[in-house]
């Protein structure tokens, strides 16, 4: 069978493989470096939590200091 198969034939197969293969790599890459971000990302939503708890508390503090502060008494100066 290979006996019948022209040069063009196996050149065109042989681009054929070579172009696969190339894809097939590039594609990994890709697959790695999405990955990465992928893992990137979940750090950055992790600290995003971490400071809108923080600011929470803040805000929380702030709210009691505003409510427990005496009223300013035009005549106490």
């Amino acid at each position: 069978m290979v006996e019948h198969l022209s040069p063009e034939i196996v050149s065109i197969l042989a681009v054929g493989v070579a172009l696969a293969g190339l894809t097939l790599t590039a594609l990994r890459s890709v697959r790695i470096e999405l990955h990465g971000i992928r893992t990137e990302l979940n750090e950055i939503r992790t600290d995003v939590d971490d400071l809108y708890e923080r600011v929470a508390r803040l805000e929380g503090l702030f709210e009691g200091f505003i409510q427990k502060a005496p009223a300013n008494d035009p005549g106490s100066n």
